[in-house]
C-alpha cells in the first residue's frame, strides 16, 4: 500500500498493524525471556558469574527476582550493573556509556526500590535493566514501523520490515542488560523526527544515543543530509539562506555529539586530573586529543583496532558474521545498482531511464540514500575494526538492513 494514497480505510489498518507489531513485540520478549530459563536449567553456565554476584534468595519472590537476573546478567551485563551499582571504577569501564546504568540506578532507586531489600541490589539493578531493554525494544518495534512508512511510503513494507525487527536474530541481545534496544529506539525516534522535520529534538535524542554508544555520533549525519546535503534542501533558497542552513546544521551535530563528548571529558578528568591510581603510567589520551578514553580502553583491553581482528584464529567469528555482512552486501549493491548516477552523487542527479516518480517508493527510492550511506559506513568499520561478530546486533539499529529484508520477502518490490 502507497503511504501516499488516502482514504478511510487506510487510519484503521495503520492502528491494527501497530497493535500487531506491539503485540509480537511482547510475545517474542515473553518467548525470549522463557528459552533462557529453559536454557539455563538444562545446559550448564559457560559464564557463571552471575552466580558470584547476586545475593542468595530466602523468599519465593527473591528467588524469582534471582532467577530473571540470572537469565540476563551475562558478558557486558556485569559491566553495566556494576556501574550502575558503584560508578566508574576501572578504566576498561569506559568502554561501557552510562546512559543505560543511569537509567537502571534510577528505576531501582523509585520505582523498584522496594525490592532490593528483598533480592539485593545487584539482582534488582539486572532487573531493572532487563525492564527498560525489553520496553525500549517494543518502542523500537513501533517507532520503525512509523519510520518505515515516512522513509519507503510504502505501509505494507514498512510492517513487513517491524515484524522482521522483532524476530531479528540479536532477539536475546535485545532482552538482556544490553544498550541494543535502547540505541535502537533512540536513533529510529531520530530518524523519525528528521524525516518530520522535527531537527532540534532529533539532535537531544541523538544526543542521548551518542550518550548510549559510541557509534550514535555517526547518526549526527542524518541531520546534515537533511539540513544541508539533499537536493530538495535547495530548492527555492538563496546562497545566504543555506549559509543560515549549514551553521545551523553545525549546531544540531554538535548537540548531537554531546553525549559521546561529554562522557570522554569525564574519562579524562576521572583518570588525568583526578587519577583514582596516582602511580598508574600515563595513558595517550592524557595528552589530548585525537586519543579518546574509549579508543584508548577499546584498543587496550579489547584489542580493537584496524585490521586486527584478521588472524586465522577469529574465522570462526567472520562465519558467525557471515550471513549478516552478505546480506547488507546484497542490499548495498541493489541500491547502487539500480540508480548508480544518483548514488554517486548524492541524489541530486539520476539515470535518465529513471525519471519516473513512480520509483521514487519502497526500497529503491530517493529517502533511503542517507541510510545507504550510513550501512556502508558502518559496514566498513565492523569488518575492519571492531570484533565482526557483533555485526548482528550492532545492525539492529540499522533500518536499511530490515527494509531490504522486507525487499526481499515482498513480492510486490516497488510501489
Amino acid at each position: 500500500m502507497d503511504i501516499r494514497s488516502t482514504g478511510a480505510k487506510r487510519v484503521p489498518l495503520e492502528r491494527d498493524r501497530r497493535w500487531t507489531v506491539v503485540k509480537y513485540a511482547l510475545l517474542s520478549r515473553v518467548a525470549c525471556l522463557i528459552l533462557g530459563i529453559v536454557s539455563s536449567a538444562i545446559v550448564n553456565d559457560y559464564d557463571a558469574s552471575a552466580q558470584l554476584v547476586l545475593a542468595p534468595a530466602t523468599t519465593y519472590l527473591a528467588q524469582v527476582l534471582r532467577t530473571l537476573a540470572h537469565i540476563v546478567l551475562r558478558w557486558d551485563a556485569f559491566y553495566f550493573v556494576h556501574i550502575a551499582g558503584s560508578g566508574y571504577v576501572y578504566e576498561q569501564e569506559h568502554a561501557f556509556f552510562p546512559l543505560l546504568p543511569i537509567l537502571m540506578r534510577t528505576l531501582t532507586q523509585t520505582v523498584l526500590r522496594p525490592l532490593v531489600a528483598v533480592g539485593g541490589e545487584q539482582a534488582v539493578l539486572a532487573v531493572a535493566g532487563c525492564i527498560i531493554s525489553n520496553a525500549c525494544f517494543v518502542a523500537a518495534a513501533v517507532t520503525l514501523y512509523a519510520l518505515g512508512q515516512y522513509t519507503l511510503r510504502n505501509e505494507r513494507l514498512a510492517y513487513i520490515a517491524s515484524l522482521l525487527f522483532v524476530f531479528a536474530p540479536s532477539n536475546m541481545f535485545m532482552s538482556a542488560v544490553y544498550t541494543e534496544s535502547l540505541f535502537a529506539w533512540l536513533v529510529f525516534s531520530a530518524m523519525l523526527c528528521i524525516a518530520r522535520r522535527q531537527h532540534v529534538v532529533a539532535s537531544l535524542l541523538l544526543c542521548a544515543s551518542s550518550l548510549c554508544r559510541s557509534n550514535g555520533v555517526m547518526y549526527a549525519g542524518y541531520l546534515v543530509w537533511d539540513v544541508v546535503v539533499r537536493r530538495e534542501a535547495w530548492i527555492g533558497k538563496r546562497w545566504t539562506q543555506m549559509v543560515v542552513r549549514a551553521v545551523a546544521a553545525a549546531g544540531l551535530v554538535a548537540v548531537s555529539v554531546l553525549g559521546f563528548v561529554g562522557f570522554q571529558i569525564y574519562g579524562y578528568r576521572t583518570h588525568c586530573l583526578q587519577p583514582l591510581y596516582p602511580n598508574h603510567p600515563s595513558r595517550a589520551y592524557c595528552d589530548g586529543l585525537p586519543a579518546t578514553v574509549y579508543g584508548f580502553v577499546q584498543a587496550e583491553y579489547w584489542d580493537v583496532g584496524f585490521l586486527r581482528y584478521y588472524t586465522w584464529s577469529q574465522i570462526p567469528n567472520f562465519l558467525l558474521a557471515a550471513p549478516m555482512i552478505v546480506l547488507s552486501i546484497a542490499g548495498i549493491y541493489t541500491c547502487a545498482a539500480h540508480d548508480p548516477v544518483r548514488l554517486a552523487t548524492l541524489g541530486w542527479k539520476r539515470r535518465p531511464s529513471l525519471q519516473t516518480a513512480s520509483l521514487d517508493t519502497a526500497f529503491l527510492g530517493n529517502r533511503l540514500l542517507p541510510h545507504i550511506y550510513l550501512w556502508v559506513l558502518l559496514l566498513a568499520v565492523a569488518t575492519t575494526t571492531m570484533h565482526v561478530q557483533v555485526i548482528t546486533r550492532m545492525f539492529s539499529a540499522v533500518p536499511a538492513v530490515f527494509w531490504f529484508a522486507a525487499h526481499l520477502a515482498s513480492k510486490d518490490r516497488f510501489t
